[in-house]
């Protein structure tokens, strides 16, 4: 990373934003976000603990079709890193309740808002009824104001790992710990054996005493996004498991960070790369490492050979973390499955159905998208990373906040950006999207891209055409890619498509859709 031309370029930032006019953001009174007219209220949200119950640990819930199941959002204490803090959980738990439900199952989820803020539920990659998204202004009419309840009707056409979290100002109430996820199985297919299955929620929490606070009326971070200093998996920073030698271990990964992309690995193991947001892929792959933005998903299967603690970690040019361990005890696996893990497996469903959908892979581009931003700087960074990893400038990018930055999705065609673009699609059409994302923008930097209610693959990146596929919802865009999709519209109603960087979409970064009956 050029360290003197972002130095530049934030400092530059820092004193027109400090003393010149302040910035007008035209998404001030966009639904997903209320702000004031007035940049003089700067009421914060509450950090008392006072009269708190302690976090509990998440806990598996599994349901039977036509369920009703209580989900409550409420506010508790974390000690984390030697600090007691004020946190948000869904049934008392960082993360939530692991939901299980079976592939094609219906059930009603009763949220209760007993926090201090309002909030939604949105379902992340369920191709569901568009009024049970939790997208306010296009399903849902309203949030749930504190006190109040709304039952969400959720049904699930696709196996995979898919996660809930909130849809109004994500920045705070998922940095404060609401998020958990959905495990739909398909009983009818007969999945490779494994000795154990454990879920990796990916996190961080900042936890500087220099951090900005959280405001009610913008987010702050709103340039790289909110960082945290303090790494999390399953909502904790001493995530340790214990497994046998010679497990195969099936390892559930989402990515529930407001900013943070993660590069996992596990050193001196052996990682074999089977599903992702979705899906299974077509073939399964080895992989040293993944690397996983803000809300994708990723399973993987690991062999653990020998005795020992093996650190998991996150990877970067930056800085590496031990995010946790894994403890290997000498007692062997009553089963043993690495004959069949030592073997690469091909999805014969998975093939099929891409084999359906390839004649669609050649049709010329229906959509094209520039991601960019809109600052008061005069000079962008020369020769920008691909993925930005840290943040470099925290103080100066604590200051800057989403009355002053607008991170814009352009659409290449009508010119038109962010709520001002609204595409219709019809169902069962594809269509081919192209997403650029400007290298030379005032502040490059990756996106991870999000349609809500639909899935789509990946075709291309930068010119380099995919040769395994996997079903889709979120797609991370690096500085300088071109990523071509193909977006199957398979659900109607009217949705959002926006950037998973919380502060980036609270800075307006977000479109609509429609998909109609033909």
């Amino acid at each position: 990373m050029n360290y003197i031309n972002k130095t530049f370029f934030l400092l530059g930032f820092f004193f027109i934003t400090k003393f010149a006019l302040a910035y007008e953001n035209k998404n001030a009174h966009s639904m997903h976000m209320n702000k004031s007219d007035s940049n003089s209220n700067e009421e914060k949200f509450s950090e008392s603990i006072k009269n708190l119950n302690f976090v509990k640990k998440a806990q598996v819930v599994k349901l039977k079709d036509g369920e009703t199941f209580i989900l409550i959002a409420s506010i508790v204490k974390q000690k984390i890193g030697g600090q007691t803090i004020r946190r948000y959980a869904y049934n008392g738990m960082i993360p939530g309740p692991i939901i299980e439900v079976t592939k094609g199952s219906h059930v009603k989820i009763k949220f209760i808002n007993q926090t201090d803020s309002d909030q939604t539920l949105h379902s992340h990659g369920l191709r569901l009824d568009y009024r049970y998204d939790g997208a306010v202004g296009l399903g849902q009419k309203a949030p749930v104001k504190p006190g109040e309840s709304f039952v969400y009707e959720l049904k699930f056409p696709d196996t995979g790992v898919y996660w809930y979290h909130p849809h109004v100002r994500e920045d705070y109430s998922q940095d404060m710990g609401l998020y958990g996820n959905y495990f739909v199985k398909d009983i009818a297919k007969k999945e490779e054996p494994f000795n154990k299955q454990i879920p990796i929620v990916l996190d961080d929490i900042l936890l500087d005493k220099n951090a900005q606070p959280f405001y009610k009326n913008y987010a702050n971070y709103a340039a790289m996004g909110r960082f945290g200093n303090v790494m999390l998996i399953n909502g904790i920073s001493d995530f340790s498991a214990d497994v046998n030698k010679g497990d195969v271990v099936r390892l559930y990964l989402t990515n529930t960070a407001n900013t943070r992309t993660f590069q996992f690995a596990i050193p001196n193991t052996k990682m074999k790369l089977i599903a992702g947001d979705a899906s299974s892929f077509e073939k399964e792959e080895w992989v040293k490492s993944i690397i996983i933005a803000p809300s994708e998903r990723y399973t993987v299967d690991v062999l653990f050979e020998k005795e020992g603690i093996y650190p998991i970690q996150s990877l970067s040019p930056e800085k590496n973390y031990n995010l946790g361990k894994i403890k290997v005890t000498n007692k062997k696996s009553k089963n043993s499955y690495i004959k069949i893990f030592n073997e690469i497996h091909n999805d014969k469903d998975m093939i099929a159905e891409i084999e359906k959908v390839k004649p669609y892979f050649d049709k010329p581009i229906d959509k094209k998208l520039l991601l960019t931003v809109k600052m008061e700087m005069e000079h962008a960074e020369e020769n920008p990373p691909k993925i930005e990893w840290e943040d470099t400038m925290p103080e100066m990018n604590s200051m800057m906040t989403s009355k002053d930055v607008v991170w814009e999705l352009l659409d290449l065609d009508t010119k038109k950006t962010n709520m001002d673009v609204h595409w219709n699609f019809k169902k069962g059409n594809y269509y081919k999207i192209s997403i650029f994302n400007d290298p030379k923008s005032k502040h490059p930097m990756q996106h991870p891209i999000h349609f809500h209610g639909q899935r789509f693959l990946v075709l291309s990146t930068s010119g380099i055409k995919n040769t395994n596929f996997v079903w889709k919802d979120t797609v991370l865009v690096k500085t300088g890619d071109t990523v071509e999709i193909l977006l199957e519209a398979s659900n109607v109603g009217k949705w959002m498509s926006h950037c998973h960087i919380a502060e980036h979409l609270t800075s307006g970064m977000m479109m609509t859709f429609d998909v109609e009956e033909k």
